[in-house]
């Protein structure tokens, strides 16, 4: 019994990091900085995923910390920080919505999912939690995408949206099957390269990755 209340108490912890690190990507104007607090959220999210396999004793969870831990905290941080180095783009100046106000977005979307999960009936806290944090996971990376004008922290957006949409699964459900997981991995990193390789194009095209320039394009 104990072990499941230290297990509880972990998950809350990991969770409320994760919003931590949510809010670190969203306050931040330096895409080095960005990249980072998303592998770090990356590795807090594997850290979820083990602690739901090591408390239902299903070995597969195991398979998906461990994919998320290589392909998320690892691979896809290095892939972004090799396409910043090589477009030598450091910092994102002009954003549609600023600093400050995004953060207070950012805080009005949490508290908009705390109350939207308490109008449902949820067995346990940790579950409405787990719940309320994937969802303002969700809600926020759809607001950097929007809010944002580089095409990496578009992506960045992207990338919390689903890894939101992980913690709902991995939290409420506890997972997928495997082969369905396997596959969302491997589309997620195709998905990675193939827009790193668009960024690039975009970049050699305009000089910029600066998505406003693609109006340029149009008649």
């Amino acid at each position: 019994m104990s072990e499941l209340v230290f297990g509880s108490k972990m998950m809350q912890l990991l969770i409320a990091l994760i919003l931590v690190s949510t809010f670190m990507i969203l306050g931040s104007t330096r895409l080095y900085s960005c990249v980072r607090a998303f592998g770090i959220q990356s590795f807090l999210l594997a850290g979820v995923a083990g602690i739901v396999a090591y408390s239902t004793g299903k070995s597969d969870i195991y398979i998906v910390a461990i994919l998320t831990l290589v392909i998320k905290a690892a691979v896809i941080p290095y892939i972004f920080i090799y396409i910043i180095r090589e477009i030598k783009v450091k910092r994102e100046i002009a954003l549609y919505v600023n600093i400050s106000p995004s953060l207070i977005i950012g805080g009005v979307l949490v508290v908009i999912s705390y109350y939207l999960v308490r109008s449902i009936n949820i067995r346990t806290e940790l579950s409405s939690f787990a719940l309320s944090a994937s969802i303002s996971l969700v809600s926020i990376g759809l607001f950097i995408m929007i809010s944002r004008k580089k095409a990496i922290m578009q992506m960045l957006g992207i990338l919390l949206m689903e890894n939101g949409l992980f913690l709902g699964a991995i939290s409420l459900t506890y997972g997928m099957p495997l082969l369905v997981e396997l596959g969302i991995f491997f589309d997620v990193l195709i998905g990675v390269l193939i827009m790193g390789i668009l960024i690039f194009r975009i970049n050699r095209t305009f000089e910029s990755i600066d998505t406003d320039m693609l109006k340029t394009l149009i008649g």
